[in-house]
Parts: structure tokens; C-alpha cells; sequence
């Protein structure tokens, strides 16, 4: 969700023919059956389904006009994407890297198209009716793959160096504070009260890994023939550090809100249907699978959902001076002061 993504938006068409002759120079693809389809846009890393003949990738690409660079690094996204293809985590495999921009423009990485696979928002699959549970098995698997990531070993792995661990969650703070003061377009008086709240009541760091960032139901792949989870998505910004920050935003935004006009209401919307496990049931599943302590589970909610604020008012701010004209950034005018409320209520304020 780094100022987010929306199917089939525009102004993510790349250069077909100078693609189509990588793809053949590097891939040994047809070059003449090469057709592209726009999966993503908005400020987020651009996806693009890539069909070259009986084949089909995945194209990711950085946005034209991003928020934050280093949010759209793809050499760093196919570096980890090459190291999670080693370990359990549910993750696309990469195909390739290109990183000359004369190809399309910048660079971008190639990577497995998940057939079968969709994203979840507001609606179940017609398929799942079937399925009694349906909505407690997405939870449970979205926990046990947060789980998987979390376990891994990063040294391990060959991503020492991905992240800067020591003092992650004490930077937190000034970190998104500087973020939102490079495009801040309006008052939003909830921000410092929270971030007040935040360094007075931030917990002993949890013991780092790698962590997804942006981790919650829509950023799952699952199989659009019974709730079984295919991959995690969208991994520009993982990084190590505290792993309960994935948490918190994935149950901040599960089950019932604290207002009843709540911030990006269609996000894991499925989580509030009838039957739905709580979140509380899902954090004890965390926690007995990674023995992490989710006491201070409070804190990392209210975290998350303040750094998301910070984030996506950035395209809000593109919004307003004209640059991103989409329904996703006009309606972020309501749901960043609303992600604030609900943060603020998270921590009592």
C-alpha cells in the first residue's frame, strides 16, 4: 500500500519493441508475440503482465513520478525476491533483471506470473461458497506465511546488509515525521499527538528479521479455487527490522474498526463478514508459531497505521497539485485524517 495500487490503472505502458527484443536477446522469447497489460499504477512500483507467446511474466517497473526512490529500487526487490526463492515464503520467483533504463525507460525486474492466483479486498471468490470457513482460512494462512518470513534467517538467506536493524524501531518515528514534512499539504493536527504517544510508549524492539513493510490480506495472492494462499506480493518495501510492525498493520486493518467510517473501509474488508476469526485469535496463532511476545500489540497498530498515514498522504499531496488524478488519491483527503483517528484510538488518545 506505499501510496497504493489500482488495477488497471493508466500510464503504465513501456516501450513493446525494445522490451519484445530483450525478452528474445535474454530470454529466448518470441519477439513478435509479445503483448503487455497493466496490472498496477498509482504510486506504487507499475505492474504489467507480460504475454510472449505461450508464456506469461510479471514486469515491475518504479512508478513516473514516485514519493520515495529508495521505495523503488528493483535490483534491491530482485535481490531479496532471489533469496526468499531459497527458503518456505510463499513469494513470485524471479525471472530476470534488466537494469538499463534505455529499455523501457528504467529499470525493472521480471517475475513469475501466479496463475490461479487473486487478491482480496471486499468480495470472496464464487468458488469459496463451498467452503464453510473460507474467511478463517485466509486469516490463518495470512498469519502462518507472515509466520514463515518472519522465521527466516536473513544472514542466512544472503541478505546481510538489506536493512539497517539496530534502532529500527526508535528511527521509526522521525523517519515518516521527515517524510510527510517533504509534501505536507494541510494540517493534520492527530500526526504530532500520535507521534508524542509513540516516543513515550515505545516498547523494548522485538529481535529483528526480515519484514515485508506493506504486509496485510490485499498483498496476498490467494487461489481463486479455495482460500489457500499462493505468495505474498509487493515487496518494495521489506527491510529488517522489527517483525511485529507487519503484524500490526495486517490486524489493524482486520475485523471490526474503532469508527464506523474507517479509513480505506475496502481493505481485508472480508475480515468483517460473519464468523470471522478475531484478532485476537490470529495475533496468539502469531505468536505460538514464532514465540513472539504480542503484548504490546497495541503499539505496533497504532505504528502502522501513523507510518501509513504518513505514507499515502504523499499521494494525496500529488492529488492535490494535479499530478495523480485517480478516485484512490482524491479519496485519501478522508481516509488519511481517518487512519490518524483510528490510530489515535488504538492508543487511547
Amino acid at each position: 500500500m506505499t501510496a497504493n495500487a489500482h488495477p488497471g490503472a493508466a500510464g503504465t505502458a513501456t516501450e513493446p519493441e525494445r522490451l519484445a527484443s530483450w525478452l528474445r536477446d535474454r530470454l529466448g522469447l518470441p519477439a513478435d508475440r509479445v503483448s503487455l497489460t497493466p496490472l498496477t499504477g498509482g504510486n506504487s512500483n507499475e505492474t504489467v503482465l507480460v504475454s510472449a507467446g505461450d508464456r506469461r511474466f510479471v514486469l515491475r517497473r518504479p512508478p513516473r513520478d514516485p514519493l520515495a526512490p529508495s521505495a523503488h529500487d528493483m535490483g534491491r526487490e530482485h535481490r531479496l525476491l532471489r533469496a526468499l526463492a531459497r527458503t518456505d515464503v510463499p513469494a513470485p520467483r524471479p525471472v530476470a533483471y534488466c537494469a538499463d533504463p534505455e529499455v523501457i525507460g528504467a529499470p525493472f525486474l521480471l517475475m513469475e506470473f501466479i496463475a490461479d492466483g487473486v487478491s482480496l479486498t471486499d468480495r470472496l471468490p464464487p468458488a469459496y461458497a463451498g467452503a464453510p470457513d473460507a474467511v478463517g482460512e485466509l486469516g490463518r494462512g495470512m498469519v502462518r506465511a507472515l509466520a514463515t518470513l518472519h522465521r527466516v534467517d536473513w544472514r542466512a538467506a544472503g541478505l546481510e546488509g538489506f536493512g539497517r536493524p539496530q534502532g529500527f524501531l526508535a528511527r521509526q518515528v522521525g523517519r515518516w515525521r521527515a517524510q510527510l514534512d517533504r509534501y505536507r499539504v494541510r494540517p493534520l493536527p492527530l500526526f504530532e499527538e500520535i507521534a508524542a504517544w509513540l516516543e513515550r510508549n515505545r516498547p523494548e524492539e522485538q529481535p529483528p528479521t526480515l519484514m515485508h513493510g506493506d504486509f496485510h490480506l490485499d498483498n496476498c495472492l490467494f487461489s481463486a479455487h479455495e482460500p489457500r494462499l499462493l505468495a505474498i506480493i509487493d515487496w518494495e518495501m521489506a527491510t529488517v527490522g522489527d517483525p511485529l510492525l507487519d503484524l500490526g498493520l495486517a490486524l489493524a486493518f482486520w475485523g471490526p474498526r474503532p469508527i464506523q467510517e474507517c479509513a480505506m473501509p475496502r481493505i481485508q474488508a472480508v475480515s468483517r463478514a460473519p464468523g470471522a476469526p478475531s484478532r485476537e485469535e490470529l495475533a496468539a496463532e502469531y505468536a505460538e508459531l514464532t514465540g513472539r511476545s504480542i503484548e504490546r500489540l497495541d503499539y505496533y497498530m497504532c505504528l502502522a497505521f501513523w507510518k501509513l498515514a504518513a505514507i499515502v498522504e504523499g499521494a494525496y499531496a500529488q492529488h492535490v497539485s494535479g499530478r495523480l488524478n485517480t478516485e484512490y488519491a482524491a479519496a485519501l483527503e478522508r481516509d488519511v485524517p481517518r487512519l490518524l483517528e483510528e490510530a489515535a484510538c488504538i492508543a487511547g488518545l
